[in-house]
């Protein structure tokens, strides 16, 4: 027991009480500490003696008899399938004092973790110390070799291993050869894992389990018993060793210098095959940056309301550099700029241009937002460019075409307000009616109803025109064979309806207007 426990201890050196390391185990079927005191405690309290009392007979304290009942409850009292493997995770001393438990009782199927976790869970990613390797031999499944003992293969490989081992254990089936070294911190996982395949990659001919390279593994505690062959998990040798990772690094083929050259020439060579792709796609697409930065020019020339020092080098900045950035060259983008100037009111000369406005060479992709902000584009201009303009307000424009009947180009709402005006007019002029009977014909507030008798009055010309051209466009629209198919029949009803309604209030108000002129 005394070496087994030596080698946990040996293997997990810099645990600590920050520390957890796991102990992996069917824990329904493990013996509990003082369980002939439990079993007679639990027979006391059936028999209907108190916790106190059972607990002053058995001459234990109460808290103890009480934890006793209930961890003697939950493993033997418990009629559901227990039978399940599951971790428990220890801090340093509850961790030694539970493999040293079950070295004791020589538990069956337990094993042990190699490394420590942040936190009571055996995962990966809240690995803290590495600790060791393991080489994990199932040799008994290579038909060369499944004759022999762990003891005899060990001779076999013996000689091929790079060091000498900390240990070396037969697992009641197989065999491991451990290397313990001085523990290190979890960035080191990466080379803990290239370590582990060189081993795999010189000893697969040899049965070494390609699934035992985690970080997290786990291996059977020496002195517990092995279910499969009903044998003892037993030490063949222990070695005093004093190993750091690094001691290993150098079976690696490459070295720390060589993978940094060739990380930084895998970066480099991906990078401009990105770029090359992305110069194909985007240099068609620059036209309509140019144009709204000629636009752009265009407006602030009719205002004058710009400043004219620093303005005009930003703009053409920035206009040689998104050409650069879309795959035109330098002096493709000066040409470009060139161009451009000779909108200003004020042009720069050329010599200006080439010298004060020459893009940097980092080629960064510059957002659309950025560019809005250096040249203090507001609402109303971003509104006449198509690609210099917010991302909301390409959304806002985008949902109000959407909403827009694609052949009346007018959205729903429009049309609606329309159609409702000209009704609220014809019922006045036509059935003489008074505001509250419109309202109640329509459906509608009365106040809505005198909203719109106001805005008819106070906008009569503009009122006509709007509804003309919407007439105009309706019939168009009517005798097109997409009206047949697209629109319900209902609503082909309700079109030609207005239509014929709208052309008669048209004709009225056209006569009312004679006869107020003669």
């Amino acid at each position: 027991m005394n070496d087994s426990l030596e080698l946990i201890k040996k293997i997990h050196t810099g645990i600590d009480e920050t520390c957890y390391a796991s102990i992996l185990a069917n824990w329904s079927k493990m013996k509990i500490d003082g369980y002939e005191i439990a079993e007679r405690l639990f027979d006391l309290v059936s028999s209907g003696v108190s916790e106190e009392a059972a607990a002053e007979i058995c001459e234990i304290d109460h808290e103890e008899a009480k934890a006793l009942l209930d961890e003697y409850g939950k493993k033997y009292c418990n009629i559901t399938d227990n039978d399940l493997f599951y971790d428990r995770l220890f801090t340093k001393v509850d961790y030694f004092d539970a493999c040293e438990r079950v070295i004791k009782n020589k538990e069956t199927d337990v094993y042990f973790s190699l490394n420590s976790f942040y936190r009571s869970k055996r995962l990966s990613k809240d690995v803290r110390h590495i600790n060791a390797f393991v080489l994990d031999f199932d040799f008994y499944k290579i038909d060369k070799f499944k004759d022999k003992t762990p003891g005899e293969f060990y001779k076999v490989i013996k000689e091929k291993l790079p060091f000498n081992p900390t240990a070396v254990v037969d697992s009641g089936r197989g065999l491991y050869v451990i290397y313990s070294f001085k523990h290190c911190s979890y960035h080191m996982t990466k080379l803990y894992e290239s370590i582990m395949k060189f081993f795999f990659d010189q000893f697969d001919k040899y049965g070494m389990d390609p699934l035992a390279q985690l970080v997290t593994q786990v291996i059977r505690i020496p002195g517990t018993i092995n279910s499969k062959s009903g044998r003892t998990v037993s030490i063949i040798e222990m070695n005093d060793t004093d190993y750091k990772i690094q001691d290993f690094a150098h079976f690696l083929p490459w070295t720390v210098n060589e993978v940094k050259e060739y990380k930084n020439l895998k970066v480099t060579k991906k990078y401009s095959k990105i770029i090359k792709k992305k110069i194909t796609k985007k240099k068609n697409h620059f036209k309509p940056y140019f144009e709204d930065f000629k636009k752009l020019i265009m407006i602030r020339n009719k205002s004058n309301n710009y400043c004219t020092e620093g303005y005009r080098e930003q703009l053409l900045y920035l206009l040689q550099d998104k050409a650069c950035q879309m795959g035109y060259s330098s002096s493709e983008a000066v040409d470009m700029a060139l161009e451009l100037n000779e909108f200003f009111n004020k042009p720069m000369t050329a010599n200006e241009v080439k010298q004060q406005c020459k893009p940097s060479g980092d080629r960064r992709v510059r957002k659309i937002d950025t560019i809005i902000t250096k040249l203090s584009i507001n609402i109303e201009e971003q509104k006449q460019m198509k690609v210099l303009k917010k991302r909301w307000l390409k959304k806002s424009e985008y949902a109000k075409r959407k909403n827009k009947h694609p052949l009346l180009n007018r959205t729903k709402a429009q049309m609606k307000r329309l159609e409702r005006r000209k009704n609220v007019l014809w019922l006045k002029v036509e059935e003489k009616l008074n505001n509250s009977a419109i309202a109640r014909k329509l459906g509608i507030d009365r106040g809505t109803v005198i909203a719109d008798l106001k805005y008819i009055k106070n906008n009569p010309s503009e009122f006509i025109k709007k509804l003309e051209v919407y007439l105009q466009e309706l019939e168009e629209y009517s005798k097109k064979k997409v009206f047949t198919l697209k629109e319900l029949y209902q609503d082909q009803l309700a079109m030609l309806e207005f239509l014929l309604s709208g052309y008669k209030l048209l004709e009225k108000i056209r006569r009312q207007e004679s006869a107020d002129y003669g």
